[in-house]
């Protein structure tokens, strides 16, 4: 049965989609086997991936699954070995004012994963930047977070945001939520700043795992481009042995 671990964290730019697609071929380079659900509107993940083959899929992506238009098994994109996708589409947003009226609406995405959780050993859901509907979905589904942040005041503020939402959704709708840890990203070495708040944080949240640093890179953003991961793109980057240490981390930290 597959673990489902929401990415995300209501602040934009802090690399939520860049996180999401080098940890799911990281875990499906391990032999591991991955679905990623792209749940944001403004569909980065799936154009990373697909292009514009976007398009094509008006009639079956992550907005009908919700909305119980298509069947998830249908509207699933095989991507490479071990690694598949269900899209977003730019018709997202326009979803979310039905599924804000639909019975059960915060359960639609845990209810409609359930019958191909058992095709997979991760599934990793990139979120939207807000608080509103396909996050909480999101967090319902899931069995743990991952908060990626930058290292600044906006960044521990989006942070901060993301606890109070955790907390409520295991009031509510999810008691066994976890947190897995926190990921700093575009982490920059060569200055005292990040390496000062980076102390800081540990100091002010004890109980909050923080997982390995990425380096601010732009062969990131290159790869992301090209629609690989990097490891794919330089597999002897800092960034590639990064997000290899994040992979062994968030396997060990699973499976224990």
């Amino acid at each position: 049965m597959a673990v489902v671990i929401s990415i995300a964290n209501q602040k934009g730019g802090v690399g939520k989609t860049t996180l999401t697609l080098n940890l799911g071929y990281g875990l499906a380079e391990a032999g591991k086997r991955v679905l990623l659900v792209d749940i944001d509107p403004q569909f980065n993940l799936t154009f990373a991936l697909i292009g514009m083959d976007v398009l094509k899929y008006a009639d079956k992506n992550v907005g009908t699954v919700m909305t119980r238009e298509s069947e998830v098994e249908d509207s699933i994109i095989p991507v490479r070995e071990n690694l598949h996708l269900i899209p977003s589409h730019l018709n997202l947003s326009a979803r979310e004012i039905e599924i804000i009226n639909a019975y059960n609406r915060e359960r639609r995405l845990e209810k409609a994963l359930l019958p191909i959780l058992p095709d997979y050993d991760y599934v990793l859901i990139d979120n939207p930047p807000s608080m509103g509907i396909f996050l909480v979905n999101s967090m319902t589904a899931s069995d743990y977070v991952i908060i990626p942040l930058e290292l600044s005041y906006f960044g521990v503020i989006g942070m901060q945001l993301m606890f109070n939402l955790m907390r409520m959704i295991r009031e509510e709708t999810n008691e066994n939520l976890k947190l897995l840890g926190l990921v700093p990203n575009k982490f920059t070495r060569q200055t005292k700043v990040p390496k000062m708040r980076l102390k800081e944080l540990k100091e002010a949240y004890p109980d909050a795992p923080i997982l390995t640093t990425i380096p601010r890179a732009i062969a990131l953003e290159k790869a992301q481009s090209q629609g690989i991961s990097i490891f794919e793109f330089d597999g002897k980057s800092r960034a590639s042995k990064a997000f290899s240490k994040l992979t062994r981390e968030v396997i060990e930290i699973v499976e224990g």
